[in-house]
């Protein structure tokens, strides 16, 4: 083989081998780093150092060397792995700070706008800020990225079509290897880096012209359809056009893409970028016509704003909104001071590129998070009058805006109970309810507080001086709630019974049997049980052995489980026995 040969099989091999450490990582840090590591914010900061890295690697060797990239890309995902473990200390699990979602959005962009800039450095130190280079670099990696991940999606489909085949003859090599623990992720791992190699070297074949070409052609379209909307725009109903926080959100999105659009049709320099006099003209009417769609996005904003106060959704969008302004200021300056407009517009775009990475940063910072603007924001619209305790945002404040929104609870439940009763009360309900929805049900009705109780006294106990315990009956779904406190106060006899028992020897949680009325008289049996947390489960219906349904019962067999006629005793599991009768709970 010649060296060229050589070297294009070491630089496969690297790669390859880089794909399958980064398989192994990813693997580690979903199967193995949950049980080693129980520091949520330790957990956070670990699992995007090491996938922050890995991607940051992947996507920018090839144009430079593995080494100089695992340099660059350590600096950045350990910068962006430091300051989303920060922004996590907001919040008391890893759990709910995956659900709140804006600080893992801005990690992602920390991370994708500055991975070109860290390409070209590395690459060559001296020019990190040239625009040539960054727009080269970013495009690529795109290009690059989607190309292998096509790739990586055909080798399992083939992986599939294989095993199938082999299978006819009773060959299961493949499934067995695929079902090994780590396997599927040193698969993809390597398939993927392979095929990052790959494209790479078939550069001149696979370039992102072809798609930035492409792209321009839209750019007329979306012109056409800017004029129309500003057009129409004196003879439309103010109140229908930002009756919600959407269209803010379509004309945000709308301008977005006409930026990205404006930025391809420009390319890295003058003379790559669109020559026709018409596809010029086209660019500019666009830059020309962004600022009112940003301006119409950030006032729409600001009316839900100022109608619902500040929270985490409103200020991402006001935080998008002011960017996508200053965007298409930008343009639209560059464009009406006319001669060297394009560069202009290029510079501006590098220049941006690090204000939003700012603004990243900045939302990752927990000194003044969107969780805390928020819960102040919402706390003192009760305080203020402008909502009442129905309305104030207090289930998102204790399930979803972490430390700084129990902080605002504290304050709010400080507040006079003589003064506050409703407050209060909502205080007390919104612990205990999984959902805005449900809270709001409960909220709603004053009645449902004495549901657990009532339901606890419509229930029959077996046997006699055991306990249902009100905590566990609170955290019953609030439509089960409901149905049995309306099943169990109807006129039956014997009515409701809880059967509790030693089912299953192998754990200690609190196991049973709820015996309900059904129609035509007869009884459903559901396993129940209480688990660790002290939450009252419920399982399935029990089946019935001898012909695999759900049992039904007679009024008389429930009769005999309130006499004590039964027992419970083994059969693959213990059974309750009621005579000769087998009924396995399914817990």
């Amino acid at each position: 083989m010649t060296s060229q040969d050589n070297a294009i099989l070491a630089g496969r091999g690297a790669m390859t081998i880089t794909g399958t450490i980064a398989g192994v990582a990813a693997w580690a840090m979903v199967e193995v780093l949950p049980d080693l590591v129980q520091n949520p914010h330790l957990f956070i900061t670990l699992v995007a150092a090491v996938g922050g890295f890995f991607t940051i690697l992947l996507a920018i060797s090839g144009p430079t060397p593995l080494g100089r990239s695992a340099v660059g890309a350590a600096v950045l995902a350990a910068a962006g792995a430091v300051l989303l473990g920060l922004a996590s200390t907001g919040f008391h699990s890893s759990e709910d700070f995956l659900n709140s979602g804006f600080p893992v959005i801005a990690w992602i962009l920390f991370l994708c706008l500055g991975t070109p800039f860290v390409a070209v450095w590395v690459w060559d130190r001296q020019y990190w800020n040239s625009y040539l280079d960054l727009f080269d670099f970013s495009w690529s990696i795109v290009v690059r990225f989607t190309a292998a991940w096509l790739f990586v999606g055909v080798f399992w489909l083939v992986l599939f079509l294989s095993d199938a085949l082999l299978s006819l003859v009773s060959i299961h090599w493949i499934e067995w290897l695929i079902e090994l623990e780590p396997m599927p992720y040193i698969l993809i791992g390597a398939v993927f880096g392979l095929a990052l190699r790959v494209v790479w070297e078939m550069r001149e074949y696979l370039s992102p012209y072809m798609l930035l070409h492409l792209l321009r052609l839209l750019l007329p379209v979306l012109l056409v359809v800017m004029v129309i909307f500003v057009l129409a725009l004196p003879f439309s109903d103010p109140e229908t056009l930002f009756a919600g926080l959407s269209p803010a959100g379509t004309m945000m999105a709308v301008a977005i893409g006409a930026i990205s659009l404006v930025s391809v049709a420009l390319d890295k320099s003058d003379a790559d970028a669109v020559h026709a006099a018409w596809m010029q003209w086209a660019v500019r009417g666009v830059a020309l016509l962004l600022p009112v769609l940003a301006g119409l996005a950030i006032w729409g904003v600001w009316l839900r704003v100022a109608q619902y106060g500040w929270t985490p959704d409103r200020l991402a969008a006001m935080s998008a909104a002011v960017i996508v302004m200053a965007y298409a200021l930008l343009y639209f300056l560059s464009v009406l001071r006319g001669g060297d407009w394009m560069a202009r517009i290029r510079q501006g775009n590098m220049i941006l590129a690090s204000v939003v990475l700012g603004v990243c940063v900045l939302w990752l910072i927990p000194i003044v998070s969107a969780e805390t603007i928020s819960a102040r924001s919402q706390a003192a619209r009760y305080v203020n009058g402008q909502v009442d305790a129905h309305e104030a945002a207090l289930w998102e404040m204790a399930h979803e805006w972490g430390k700084a929104g129990q902080q605002a609870l504290d304050r709010l439940a400080d507040l006079p109970e003589a003064d506050h009763p409703d407050l209060h009360r909502a205080l007390a309900l919104v612990v205990t309810t999984d959902s805005p929805y449900a809270f709001g049900e409960r909220l709603g009705n004053p009645e449902w507080e004495d549901l657990p109780k009532r339901l606890i006294a419509a229930v029959h106990m077996v046997p006699q001086g055991s306990v249902l315990p009100l905590d566990a009956v609170t955290t019953l779904a609030d439509f089960r709630l409901k149905d049995w406190v309306q099943t169990c106060e109807r006129d039956h006899q014997p009515g409701c019974v809880l059967l509790q028992g030693d089912f299953d020897t192998r754990n200690e949680t609190q196991e049973g049997v709820m015996f309900l009325p059904a129609t035509g008289g007869e009884y459903e049996a559901l396993s129940v049980w209480i688990d660790a947390d002290g939450d009252l489960v419920v399982g399935g219906y029990l089946r019935d052995p001898a012909y695999g349904g759900s049992v039904r019962l007679q009024p008389e067999d429930v009769q005999r489980v309130l006499d004590g006629d039964f027992r419970i005793g083994p059969s693959s599991r213990n059974a309750l026995w009621l005579g000769e009768r087998e009924l396995n709970p399914e817990n």
